[in-house]
């Protein structure tokens, strides 16, 4: 069960970055953080209320410090992908995301089978892979920088909010997310950058705000139920889904490569559920 909500993960989360990748070119990032926070604490709320699940501080506080980073992270990535090219900087932030919670749960006593580790390995390398753009790095330097310090942000946030007791149930994601808002919308107070999206972008905030909170959940309760580090590389191969949705809406072509990649990121995660 574990390993299809982080398949669920990735896609939910993937839907959330194109809108970020969309949003970012038409308006300030720190705009559409501010409001996909908003959206993903009231999306969170109401599925926290159905769970059947208990508010234990301790996990709420982790949630909270989570908010904080993930906010932190996500600006700053979407701020990346304006700046430079989405194919260096998303790839960039998830295996970050994905190898920090993994390094996190290894360093807590974890254990990963042969065959799951080999898993993991495949899908990051087809993560790589997936996103890679030829000759695209000399125009896209201070982006990586930018990934980077983002992708270290996003992987601390699922670190600390993911590694929580099943008992809590969503109420870590409700937390992130609030905390998240507030967070952000302090930054946007600060910097004097408007806290909602021009009328024409919203839609990218609501559903980029609907689709990453839910993606979110299905994190934590992946990790909650299973293995953090083999949940977070499974959900980090959202790029991968960015890379099909850029088809449809942005006129991108798949190369071979890509294909590959994408390919690999499936095989990667059946071996991982076979580990």
């Amino acid at each position: 069960m574990s390993l299809i909500l982080g398949v669920f993960a990735s896609v939910l989360i993937g839907i959330s970055d194109t809108c970020g990748r969309a949003s970012a070119r038409r308006a300030d990032s720190i705009s559409h953080v501010t409001m996909q926070m908003a959206v993903g604490a009231v999306a969170a709320l109401p599925v926290a209320l159905v769970m059947r699940s208990s508010l234990i501080a301790k996990d709420l506080g982790q949630g909270a410090v989570s908010g904080v980073f993930i906010a932190l992270g996500l600006a700053i990535v979407y701020r990346a992908m304006a700046d430079s090219s989405s194919a260096i900087a998303a790839p960039t932030a998830a295996v970050l995301g994905a190898i920090i919670p993994l390094a996190w749960d290894l360093i807590g006593g974890a254990e990963l089978t042969t065959l799951a580790a080999l898993g993991c390995v495949i899908a990051l390398v087809s993560l790589a892979l997936t996103t890679y753009t030829p000759g695209a790095a000399d125009s896209t330097r201070r982006g990586l920088g930018l990934a980077v310090v983002g992708g270290v942000f996003f992987g601390l946030s699922i670190a600390f909010g993911a590694d929580t007791d099943p008992d809590s149930g969503a109420w870590p994601a409700v937390a992130q997310r609030g905390v998240g808002f507030l967070a952000m919308a302090l930054l946007a107070s600060a910097r004097g950058v408007p806290r909602l999206l021009p009328p024409g972008v919203r839609k990218f905030g609501v559903w980029g705000g609907l689709a990453g909170s839910l993606g979110m959940i299905c994190w934590i309760i992946g990790a909650q139920q299973g293995d953090l580090g083999v949940v977070s590389v499974v959900a980090s191969t959202y790029p991968a889904v960015v890379a099909v949705l850029a088809t449809k809406f942005d006129d991108d072509t798949i190369e071979p490569h890509q294909v590959l990649g994408i390919g690999g990121a499936i095989a990667g995660t059946i071996l991982i559920a076979l580990g």
